[in-house]
């Protein structure tokens, strides 16, 4: 027998223990010099002695403090001196996050062959003191039992009791004990069976539809079955919305207070059609977009979040009240009051409805009653366009008007587009995602009839505009005012008949006068054409000659020939066959080049053989029915 285990036994201390604060703590074994280094000797305790100071050596290689700790407090690595013990509140667990309760993960092995309950009963019955297991489940990989406990003085005990307790046939059990910082949150099949049963039973409302969950971590019915809700783990919470779901789904009022929540991501699949009132109050949620994993109750309309950080006054970033309404109804439009406010009628858009009936649409849309003023309207006003000068234009203005160019780039265009250049008229161009300057943006447009219709005369290049690529939209007529766009081609003729061909699209705003119908406003947006459809304006339009009169009109050839001047009637139809026996181009197209060489015979020719050498005669114009 040793010196120290009878010093120990008969009270007194031997020179390895760690020493008191009374008995020259400051002391270090491995400091130099001074003989008061050495241990103090051996004695009783006396009455004085503060016995909360003093440490018991036996089984101290037994204690789950740390491994080894005596011999490290022997060579001077650790602090020996005794501290106050921690006071331990065995229930403490719904702290708000600040957690004193300290866990110890109970590991069995081969308790799974043995039997889960079996291995259970056997070490209750063996040990000194009774203890309250937790979570308790058998690892399906290593067959291992596992449970988790809240005392240290059990997890002291249980390791005590390592391979000191023997089950018949299968020998001693294995007894494993290490910290924890909490059990593990998901619950097997049995534990799952009696947290169903007592929420069933024991916190659920049958006359009111009423769920009360609140402060389940205090709950001492849950925590005599082995059961420690987390309600701040997805597993947990995951438990809990299956059950909700499978067997409370006509709760209505259902209270989560005061569980340490700090996220709502599982409630997406929370689907209670009749909930009305939820409370989260006195949880840890921190941000609006939790809310949004609510969204699937439609019939929530009252909503607790009082002390919760989200809506503390250091975590609302200054929101006043009304922004504060506005975030939570953004995410829940489907509130009516959150807490004691009252939320205000939210008026929006139904864009969350399954099905939007929409009237039919057709491609482009004209009013029965305007197609017969908008068809000549349309004819007169590209008619005197595509004229040289355009002096006739001014008839059609009214004298307030105003008109804007803007021309859209096609860089990165998905579609293969002509690179025409727009020369000096891209200065003019009142595009607003490349103008930033108010000043310019003002001085681009264009006021009054004057400066609109000098504009068009001088800056605009003489155009032919393709009438069959029109499409027409009309906006409003209400008013005595008619706004419409026309969408369409043209080709820049001033060079010559191989131009640019520009897209575009022109909104017009025309008003009733005492002069008549005259434009306010006119606003074109012009772009380069797509390679098709340059291809189809070659195909459809006859070549022209950029020095006399351009016509856009879509009527028949012989509405043409009767707006313009020329030989009689007779004549014309001479001219008209003798020419499409010498071109072999059918009637209408004969009679379409004559008219735009204004019944110059020899003019007309000389022009359809230069047209044919270059190959821009369409097709259909040698067709004949």
């Amino acid at each position: 027998m040793s010196y120290r285990n009878y010093s120990a036994r008969e009270g007194g201390r031997h020179h390895t223990d760690p020493t008191p604060s009374r008995f020259n703590s400051q002391s270090k074994y491995h400091q130099r010099g001074r003989g008061n280094n050495r241990p103090v000797p051996d004695r009783r305790p006396t009455a004085g002695d503060d016995l909360e100071n003093i440490t018991v050596s036996i089984g101290r290689n037994l204690t789950t403090d740390g491994v080894g700790t005596q011999r490290l407090a022997r060579r001077g690595l650790i602090d020996s001196r005794p501290r106050r013990p921690i006071q331990i509140n065995p229930r403490g667990m719904n702290d708000g996050g600040n957690n004193q309760v300290r866990w110890w993960r109970i590991s069995i092995p081969q308790a799974g062959a043995i039997g889960k309950e079996r291995v259970l009963s056997t070490l209750k019955a063996n040990c000194p003191r009774q203890f309250q297991p937790y979570h308790y489940f058998i690892d399906s990989d290593t067959n291992t039992g596992v449970f988790f406990i809240n005392s240290q003085q059990d997890a002291d005990m249980l390791k005590r009791a390592n391979r000191k307790i023997e089950i018949q046939n299968f020998g001693t059990l294995s007894i494993m004990v290490s910290q924890a910082s909490c059990p593990a949150p998901s619950l097997d099949e049995d534990l799952q069976r009696h947290f169903r049963d007592y929420i069933c039973n024991h916190r659920f409302n049958p006359q009111t539809f009423q769920l009360n969950l609140s402060n389940l971590a205090d709950d001492e019915e849950l925590s005599a079955l082995g059961i420690y809700p987390q309600l701040n783990k997805q597993a947990f919470l995951r438990d809990i919305v299956v059950i909700i779901n499978k067997d409370l789904p006509i709760t209505r009022q259902l209270d989560l207070g005061s569980n340490n929540i700090s996220n709502l991501y599982e409630f997406r699949k929370l689907n209670l059609i009749h909930l009305e009132q939820l409370s989260l109050a006195s949880n840890q949620l921190k941000s609006f977009e939790e809310l949004t994993h609510l969204k699937q109750l439609t019939h929530l309309n009252h909503l607790y979040l009082k002390d919760n950080p989200l809506i503390s006054t250091n975590n609302r970033r200054n929101l006043s009240r009304d922004e504060f309404i506005s975030t939570i109804q953004q995410k829940l439009p489907q509130l009516k009051r959150v807490d004691d406010i009252e939320l205000p009628t939210k008026i929006g858009f139904g864009v969350d409805n399954e099905a939007i009936h929409l009237p039919p649409t057709v491609p482009h849309y004209v009013p029965q009653e305007m197609q017969a003023f908008l068809a000549k309207f349309i004819d007169e006003y590209y008619r005197l366009f595509d004229t040289r000068g355009r002096g006739e234009l001014h008839a059609c203005y009214h004298d307030t008007c105003m008109f804007s160019l803007c021309i859209a780039p096609t860089e990165g265009s998905i579609v293969p587009t002509k690179s025409y250049k727009y020369g000096a008229l891209i200065y003019d161009s009142r595009n607003l995602k490349k103008i930033f300057d108010d000043n310019k943006r003002t001085t681009l447009l264009r006021h009054g009839k004057t400066d609109v219709l000098d504009f068009l005369r001088i800056k605009f290049p003489l155009t032919k505009h393709d009438g069959k690529s029109f499409h027409v939209d009309v906006f409003s007529t209400a008013n005595n005012r008619a706004i419409f766009s026309v969408n369409g081609l043209y080709r820049e003729i001033d060079q010559g008949v191989n131009g640019p061909v520009r897209s575009f699209q022109r909104t017009f705003t025309c008003s009733q006068t005492s002069s008549g119908v005259l434009i306010v406003s006119d606003h074109i947006m012009i772009i380069n054409a797509t390679d098709n459809q340059v291809m189809n304006m070659t195909r459809s339009t006859p070549p022209t000659n950029g020095a006399m009169p351009a016509t856009t009109t879509t009527a028949p050839p012989q509405t043409i020939m009767e707006s313009q001047t020329g030989p009689g009637v007779d004549v014309q139809a001479q001219m008209i066959q003798k020419f499409s026996q010498e071109s072999g181009m059918n009637i209408e197209y004969s009679r379409l080049c004559l008219v735009e060489n204004d019944w110059n015979y020899n003019k007309a020719a000389q022009k359809f053989q230069d047209c044919q050498k270059m190959n821009l005669i369409p097709p259909e114009a040698f067709r004949k029915s």
